[in-house]
């Protein structure tokens, strides 16, 4: 062989070897950073110490709580990352208050609905908007000796959740009352100005309970969204509670498909609580009542206001909850009395 093509081949080879190692270095710090304990998304935890890709797995429970005689059944769940003591009391605080509201809760709806249509040449611009306000309350004296904890779920992500029973006539002549009050809130505002539609909406949950040795239990939660971006706020007992924003992944016993499997990035509370107030939302919206619809004329076009509200006192029946298409579903009623006009 030639002098020449020897020394050919032996650049070629010395470049070759070049290239394949620069590219295993390369690829060796991409493996080092992509897997390197100081940049995981883990090291946000501060409580969560073993992880996997596998969903939690939650227990049938949680996806049943009935009524049943004479009892009510509600589950609480706590937020992400707790330390374990502190995720129990907060999710049995927060089961407790959901079932005050299966055994009485009042009911607050107001809704505006704004309308104007303008004419453009040979066009006419449509503007909506939605603005609805709800809430739910419920406040009554309370004994321990109406509670009891039936079960309890660990998830992998330091989140506790029970499930409690609540009867209201367990209580005897030495026993302690002392009052319990909950309420939650959501504020809707869905605008839409031709083919574009912007939704926002503001959901608070607050809990408080006063013991008989003068020590207050104090929970509020609060959840706010507009379009994609999201911000929650909780606090425990006038603690700030922090975890961080992650893909918490649940599934369903047995789930056999992905429309069983549920991931959030604020926990399971977060998306419960929100959840039930949408759903309650539509599902209060039968009992409205119309008060008033007034057209106004103008140089613009038309302005249309309608207003509905309702207010009556009910129980929250949740017969069921559900995973579907990576949200999560509510089968509940509102058993209530007849409208009164606030």
């Amino acid at each position: 062989m030639p002098t020449k093509k020897i020394l050919l081949l032996v650049v070629s080879f010395l470049v070759s070897y070049s290239l394949s190692a620069q590219d295993k270095e390369r690829f060796e710090k991409i493996f080092e950073k992509e897997t390197s304990n100081d940049n995981s998304p883990y090291k946000k935890f501060k409580n969560v110490k073993k992880f996997s890709f596998y969903p939690d797995t939650l227990p049938a429970w949680f996806f049943e709580p009935k009524l049943f005689a004479g009892n009510y059944y509600a589950i609480g769940v706590s937020d992400p990352d707790m330390e374990l003591s502190q995720a129990k009391e907060l999710a049995i605080l927060r089961a407790k208050s959901m079932a005050l509201l299966a055994e009485e809760c009042n009911v607050q709806y107001f809704k505006d609905i704004y309308t104007s249509a303008e004419e453009v040449q040979r066009y006419t611009n449509l503007k909506e908007r939605f603005d609805i306000y709800f809430k739910l309350t419920a406040k009554r004296k309370v004994a321990e000796s109406m509670f009891e904890v039936l079960d309890t779920h660990f998830t992998k992500y330091n989140e506790y959740a029970v499930l409690v029973s609540y009867n209201p006539k367990n209580v005897s002549e030495n026993d302690t009352l002392y009052p319990m009050l909950t309420n939650a809130t959501a504020f809707f505002v869905q605008a839409s100005f031709d083919d574009i539609e912007e939704n926002q909406g503001e959901y608070e949950g607050k809990n408080y309970v006063a013991f008989p040795n003068e020590n207050v239990q104090a929970s509020e939660f609060l959840f706010r969204e507009k379009g994609s971006r999201f911000l929650s706020i909780s606090r425990y007992n006038g603690e700030t509670l922090e975890f961080p924003a992650y893909s918490y992944t649940y599934a369903m016993p047995g789930a056999s498909s992905r429309k069983q499997v549920l991931v959030t990035f604020n926990g399971l509370w977060s998306l419960l609580s929100r959840q039930l107030l949408v759903s309650l939302i539509l599902n209060v919206q039968p009992y409205s009542i119309k008060l008033k619809n007034v057209n106004q004329e103008n140089d613009k076009g038309i302005v249309r206001l309608a207003r509905e509200i309702a207010s009556f006192d009910s129980q929250l029946e949740i017969n069921g909850i559900n995973f579907v298409n990576d949200t999560l579903k509510f089968d509940l009623n509102l058993k209530g009395q007849q409208n009164s006009i606030w």
